[in-house]
């Protein structure tokens, strides 16, 4: 039965239940005592509550299995996972959004609550169906945070505010991509010395070394996974978007330390402020530290 319905069941009983205390209905039973009447009218208001208990659970329990899964998660790993350990390691590329959020880590399935998993598509990527599921999802695969990168990198170089500037104006024919350029520029700029802090890179060169690939491809092979789940695209299509991903991050990092730290270098490319950054640090560390992490038991080599 559809939520809808329940509730409006719920609410015809509550009108019911209401004019039965008004005005005290009366039911014909057996022993016509008053008595009984009025145990007859508790019955009812006992099962209006009773519904009304049932269609809240019903409404809500999505949202307290979410709850728990937040609160008491912890690395989640579908010991009964059908796939190979190569399809389980392009998977793995979507572990920092997995280990935040609390999903399997390993499987096709995500494990999200499917109002949750409505909510995020919809309101947070704007996706509903099959047609803006592809449309996102090859947004993502060529406009991401990564595709200025190489500018970034000469921009390093340049380090003099108006030298970066002359170089953007000089480069990029779209005023829109100069623009979009140089926030990223000056978010490296403003972090890069705070990623040198939290030990995530050694200097610039590490920076420029390292990339920002893993942001790109974890964002797509999340959303490729949650688009799956909600039947928007189908599993053909959504290994495609996940070997894409795949090929994305092997052309710039080896290891999945490196990719960790790319993910972190995107984040600020993205302009996740610094105590974001730092949170999600925690959660990096615990893919490439924790021993039972399986960026640990498989590698990150094709």
């Amino acid at each position: 039965m559809k939520k809808k319905a329940l509730i409006c069941m719920a609410l015809m009983l509550c009108m019911v239940a209401q004019e039965a205390m008004a005005l005290r209905i009366r039911i014909k039973v057996p022993s016509g005592s008053s008595g009984d009447e009025n145990g007859v009218v508790n019955w009812i208001i006992f099962a209006v509550v009773a519904v009304i208990i049932l269609v809240g659970a019903y409404y809500y329990l999505g949202e307290f299995k979410t709850t728990l899964r937040l609160v008491f998660g912890g690395m989640r790993v579908d010991s009964k996972t059908t796939l190979s350990k190569d399809q389980q390691r392009k998977i793995l590329l979507s572990a920092p959004y997995s280990v935040q959020s609390k999903l399997l880590m390993n499987s096709v399935k995500t494990g999200m609550q499917k109002e949750e998993r409505y909510f995020t598509l919809s309101k947070e990527w704007d996706i509903w169906n099959h047609e803006t599921a592809t449309r996102v999802l090859n947004e993502q695969k060529v406009a991401g945070v990564n595709r200025y990168f190489e500018h970034i990198a000469e921009a390093f170089k340049l380090k003099e505010q108006q030298a970066v500037q002359q170089y953007l104006d000089n480069t990029f024919v779209l005023k829109e991509d100069a623009q979009a350029c140089g926030k990223q520029i000056e978010y490296a700029f403003k972090e890069v010395g705070n990623l040198v802090k939290l030990g995530i890179i050694r200097d610039d060169a590490d920076f420029v070394r390292i990339g920002a690939a893993a942001w790109d491809a974890s964002r797509l092979v999340y959303l490729a996974r949650l688009c799956f789940e909600s039947k928007y695209i189908s599993e053909e299509e959504m290994w495609q978007f996940v070997d894409a991903a795949d090929e994305m991050a092997h052309k710039s990092i080896t290891s999945w330390e490196d990719y960790g730290k790319s993910y972190l270098i995107g984040c600020v490319l993205w302009g996740g402020g610094r105590l974001q950054v730092k949170m999600q640090s925690r959660e990096i560390k615990k893919l490439t530290d924790n021993p039972k992490s399986l960026w640990n038991s498989i590698p990150f080599a094709k």
